[in-house]
């Protein structure tokens, strides 16, 4: 009890979450002889085995949110604000470091010692932040007790932190400094530039050997190959990553849209093949170059929601998958049992061929506002409908094969119209036939297995004279449940597609869910309430008001068998005035 709230609901697990902004921190274990990449994630951070991207250990949480991480073979460093903590196992804090004035900005492990920067690390030295601000740290290989600076300002200075001492100041390149890595050659450098230049630099002979340009702004990250080829990898803010030839002196190949946001980091394994890459995205990804040219491919990954989640749902009865539908524009599902049985079904593309000039952006569907699942005939064809943000025509996805389906849903093309755009969605129990309401009043009816429109609801082809805010069909297909606008709840006959009843409500559904099981469906307000109404007897049963704000979503209770976890659950919904579900 954290809050002071009940710990009866408290968090159990995180899904979907692997990736921050902050540059991921990679070791190797002697022991295990496997290599491991830390990433943050809020006030914790996650680690996993770059083998099988497999989850190991999730650390205890901090104060704040983490800034910088770093780590050897013994422990990870974590920076949270003004303080610095020891992580040993993974987990637990074994020695904290206090001392800043500012927030910790950079970590660098130096044998024994751990050298840590924020904004004021150089008052205390007497220089001034403006002339040399702190922006990239390294420790030259074989030089000991050095360290090699780089500021904003340009310039890098090479310090002994024994002593306390300047040993040499670099004129630098009149850009700022970014990204300052080690290279497989001793006495070699190299720097990244907000400029987007590339330095390859001898720093014993304060000498310039070769340098770059990327096109795509300034520098992320850098990282040499050390499993034979000489080629240096850079990274950008727009998720692209260039691969170039230390021998040749030029470009071998691009990787564009590595990322969906910019590359916090990039790290290639030790005397291997393979590039560990993270970003802001929420993703994990490791690439392979065992392609001709040089050329890298996406070996495995880990990546959830790159912008927050609109819409989850369970799909099927046994609660271990849920579907989500983010402001990315992607549909994923997340497993509750193992991360190894997440799946991506990516991000829809328009039904139109691929046109040269088109962006990667301008071939993609908008973000998803609804949809909905069924498991009883996914084997057999499409078993999920989305609606899009704006369009007319709804998308069908199959599950099992992790892609966009074959149909795009809309009525026929004489009932299109510039107004019509899809809102919600239901597919019946039985897996065959998709209720769609839009935004001029339509609620159309489709047939999974062929796509074919087969009919709508209501006179003069309106089964609401508003917005379509909701559909549901029961569990036997004997109804369907409509609700707009207008502020009514409509009955309709499935089958004949003709209206029985009408309930007029308090104030304009937002939106609603239909407890198939019991029978009890419920609606959001926009009164801020919610109602729920039996669809038997159809009158409205329970209300409930308290809400301040937009009620974003619900959910109903789904027990797969009885038991007495499941009786108590219902026990304690019923002590807060919810109807218990009926014995069928």
């Amino acid at each position: 009890m954290a809050d002071g709230g009940s710990s009866l609901f408290s968090g159990f697990r995180v899904l979907g979450l692997y990736s921050n902004h902050v540059p991921h921190a990679l070791r190797y274990h002697l022991k295990h002889r496997e290599f491991y990449v830390v990433t943050a994630a809020g006030r914790s951070f996650h680690t996993f085995n770059v083998n099988r991207l497999g989850i190991v250990a999730v650390s205890n949480c901090m104060s704040n949110d983490i800034t910088c991480l770093a780590a050897d073979r013994m422990l990870v460093f974590a920076a949270s604000g003004r303080l610095v903590s020891a992580f040993a196992r993974n987990k637990e804090v074994v020695m904290r470091y206090h001392g800043h004035q500012q927030d910790v900005r950079l970590l660098l492990p130096l044998g024994d010692q751990l050298i840590s920067s924020d904004s004021d690390i150089y008052l205390r030295l007497h220089f001034d932040p403006n002339t040399f601000y702190v922006s990239a740290m390294m420790h030259p290989s074989t030089y000991l007790n050095k360290v090699l600076l780089g500021s904003s300002q340009g310039a890098l200075q090479l310090w002994n932190i024994k002593t306390s001492k300047l040993l040499f100041t670099f004129k630098g390149w009149l850009a700022g400094v970014t990204v300052l890595q080690q290279s497989p050659a001793v006495d070699v450098v190299g720097v990244g530039t907000a400029t987007g230049r590339i330095i390859i630099h001898n720093i014993r002979l304060d000498e310039t050997l070769m340098s770059f340009m990327q096109d795509w702004g300034p520098v992320t990250s850098l990282a040499f190959r050390t499993d034979g080829p000489p080629v240096v990898a850079s990274s950008s803010p727009q998720g692209h990553i260039a691969f170039w030839d230390l021998e040749r002196r030029q470009l071998v190949t691009q990787q564009r849209h590595a990322h969906r946001t910019a590359v916090a980091a990039a790290t290639f394994l030790q005397g291997e093949p393979l590039l560990v890459t993270n970003g802001a995205d929420n993703a994990i990804k490791v690439w392979i170059f065992d392609q001709e040219g040089g050329g890298a491919r996406l070996l495995r990954s880990r990546q959830g929601h790159s912008a927050p989640p609109t819409t989850i749902r369970h799909h099927g009865n046994d609660g271990k998958n849920i579907l989500s539908a983010g402001q990315d524009g992607t549909l994923q599902s997340f497993s509750t049992v193992h991360e190894r049985f997440n799946k991506n079904l990516g991000h829809g593309g328009k039904e139109q061929k691929k046109k040269k000039g088109l962006t990667y952006k301008e071939l993609c569907l908008p973000a998803i506002i609804s949809f909905s699942s069924a498991v009883a005939r996914q084997s057999d064809w499409d078993g999920i409908v989305a609606c899009h943000r704006g369009r007319q025509a709804t998308t069908t996805w199959n599950y099992q094969r992790c892609t966009m389906g074959a149909h795009h849903l809309q009525p026929p093309g004489g009932h299109v119209t510039s107004c019509l755009r899809s809102q919600a969605v239901d597919i019946t129990s039985c897996g065959n036939f998709a209720v769609i309401g839009s935004s001029c009043g339509r609620v159309d009816i489709y047939n999974l297995q062929s796509g074919l429109h087969r009919g709508c609801y209501g006179d003069e082809e309106k089964a609401h004279s508003s917005v379509v805010r909701g559909v549901a069909t029961d569990t036997l297909n004997q109804l369907t449940l409509t609700a707009g606008f207008d502020w009514l709840l409509k009955f309709w006959r499935f089958k004949t597609k003709k209206q029985e009843e009408q309930l007029k409500l308090s104030s304009a559904p937002a939106s609603m869910m239909l407890h198939r099981d019991s029978g009890m469906l419920a609606l959001a307000l926009d009164d801020f309430t919610v109602v729920v109404v039996d669809i038997e007897t159809r009158r409205i049963v329970r209300k409930f008001a308290g809400h301040h704000g937009n009620i974003n979503d619900m959910v109903g209770l789904r027990p797969p068998h009885p038991s007495s976890c499941q009786r108590f659950l219902v026990s304690l919904l019923d002590s807060r005035c919810l109807r218990r579900p009926k014995d069928r």
